[in-house]
């Protein structure tokens, strides 16, 4: 089982709301709070030229819509149903914005001079916590001719799915306070000069503190801005291993998902009359890498190698999987020109700039044969915030099923010492097993689907893959280099 959970935060569209609700009002009386704000933000951004439509929240299960067909793939989920996006304005909404209909409710066209803007307060204590927004689906006529069931799923649209730059997230973030969690916040999401300085004027006349508005850049250089046959857009909001667990988790997103009670509004806004063009210039990003790397502990790892191999031999053949980086990044993705075809050709499929992305080859696991995943719990080496491995099934749906990250490493932190003893570093590395079934087994991930939308659809034989994630490097801020890690490993292991 992991601890980590993901929450991809999308706006859910409910047009413009009166703020009118009991709730409401009572937050409006603890004038710190950032919701008691929003009415005279609103206020303020209408006698600036600004028009507004609030979004919400609600959840999106990516196994669930790709075993019902209404996606072709999950691109890789993490493992749990996310909290995702949708922005009012599309065109069959009641104050349309748009002239093109989105590839997915979550999408979203912007305006050249169009932001999005979020308020709020930022998730309670978590390992991580980020937000980005990210080129899902761009227009080419092309895929009128591709299979319907591949690259042709979304005609005349492709999926690049690729970021446009650096996230906000746990570690960057600007508030107030000596931690980043329930605090204050705003984030103004735009690719436009004046739009952006604007807002940033009008949020601090509305009382929001220069310290807790936080800005992402939408480089035009890269994008399709505009409502027709345009780039469209996703917003997401990740978060990992929070303080209670699961329970903790679970009642944040409740809260997210309650309109009354939401800790975050966010809205799309726009000047009432266009402005003239005045594009942004492309972010500065984060570097990754600090030159520091884990290869010190390749011997440690050679010996872990060694001793799995020697203790599963008797009986079964061993097969070493070689592990690699399964996509690109998004700006070499959109440069490349890269989107989803199908399996092995499937865009950036949500590579986000805060995580670095490796996984195993596909490979057959039958019944009786298990298969060995390990590795370094980079978040124990300082290179990662958490790392994480997840089981993956169906080359082309690639639905996430199960896995372990650094909450469960830390709490069976002797999982590799039986395989390295009196190895000091044994610590800091993991064993686990993946089965089709993991009954009578601890440290076990299955590869297998309990979904019953997805039983007929992900065969009980079907093959499986394993991705590993580390997210957010401390010292950089960043998804660590790949060059600067120990890259984890699979071994399986067949019956003779």
């Amino acid at each position: 089982m992991t601890h980590s959970r993901f929450v991809v935060v999308a706006c859910l569209g409910l047009g413009l709301v009166p703020f009118a609700f009991s709730p409401y009002r009572a937050l409006a009386q603890r004038s710190n709070y950032p919701l008691a704000r929003v009415p005279k933000l609103l206020q303020l951004l209408d006698s600036d030229g600004f028009e507004s439509q609030r979004g919400g929240f609600m959840v999106l299960d990516a196994v669930e819509n790709a075993c019902t067909g209404k996606i072709p793939s999950t691109w890789y989920n993490n493992v749990q149903p996310y909290l995702v996006t949708k922005l009012p304005g599309a065109i069959q909404d009641p104050i349309p914005w748009e002239t093109t209909k989105r590839v997915l409710p979550p999408a979203y066209f912007l305006r050249q001079d169009e932001a999005v803007l979020l308020v709020g307060s930022t998730p309670p204590p978590m390992a991580y916590f980020s937000f980005q927004t990210f080129l899902l689906a761009r227009y080419n006529p092309k895929t009128l001719g591709y299979d319907p069931n591949a690259g042709g799923f979304f005609r005349p649209y492709e999926m690049p799915f690729s970021y446009v730059g650096d996230t906000v997230n746990s570690l960057t973030i600007q508030t107030t306070g000596s931690t980043p969690y329930n605090r204050p916040m705003a984030v103004i999401l735009t690719g436009h000069r004046k739009t952006q300085e604007r807002l940033r004027a009008v949020l601090l006349a509305a009382g929001y503190p220069a310290a807790v508005i936080n800005t992402e850049t939408l480089p035009s250089s890269l994008i399709r801005l505009g409502y027709d046959n345009a780039d469209q857009f996703l917003f997401l909001m990740r978060t990992a291993l929070p303080v209670g667990g699961d329970a903790a988790l679970d009642e944040y997103k409740s809260k997210v998902v309650d309109p009354q009670v939401s800790p975050m509004r966010i809205f799309r806004v726009r000047p009432k009359a266009e402005f003239p063009k005045d594009p942004l210039p492309a972010p500065v990003l984060r570097a990754r890498g600090t030159g520091h790397t884990e290869m010190d502990l390749y011997p440690a790892m050679e010996k872990l190698r060694q001793a799995i191999l020697t203790r599963h031999a008797v009986g079964f053949t061993a097969e070493e999987l070689d592990t690699s980086v399964p996509v690109p990044e998004g700006y070499p993705a959109i440069q490349r020109g890269l989107a989803w075809l199908g399996p092995g050709r499937e865009g950036s499929a949500g590579y986000g700039r805060d995580s670095n992305y490796l996984a195993s080859s596909w490979f057959d696991l039958p019944a009786d044969a298990f298969a060995i995943v390990y590795g370094i719990d980079h978040a124990a080496t300082g290179k990662a915030t958490y790392s994480s491995a997840a089981v993956y099934l169906d080359e082309t749906l690639a639905i996430g099923v199960s896995g372990a990250d650094s909450a469960d490493f830390a709490k069976f932190p002797q999982s590799a010492d039986s395989y390295l003893p009196g190895e000091p570093a044994a610590g800091k590395f993991y064993v686990w097993q993946v089965r089709r079934d993991c009954a009578g087994y601890s440290n076990c991930m299955e590869a297998k689907s309990l979904k019953p939308s997805c039983q007929g659809k992900v065969a009980p034989d079907a093959p499986v893959r394993i991705g590993f994630r580390a997210y957010a490097e401390p010292a950089t801020k960043t998804g660590p280099a790949d060059v600067e890690l120990l890259y984890d490993r699979v071994i399986v292991f067949r019956p003779e």
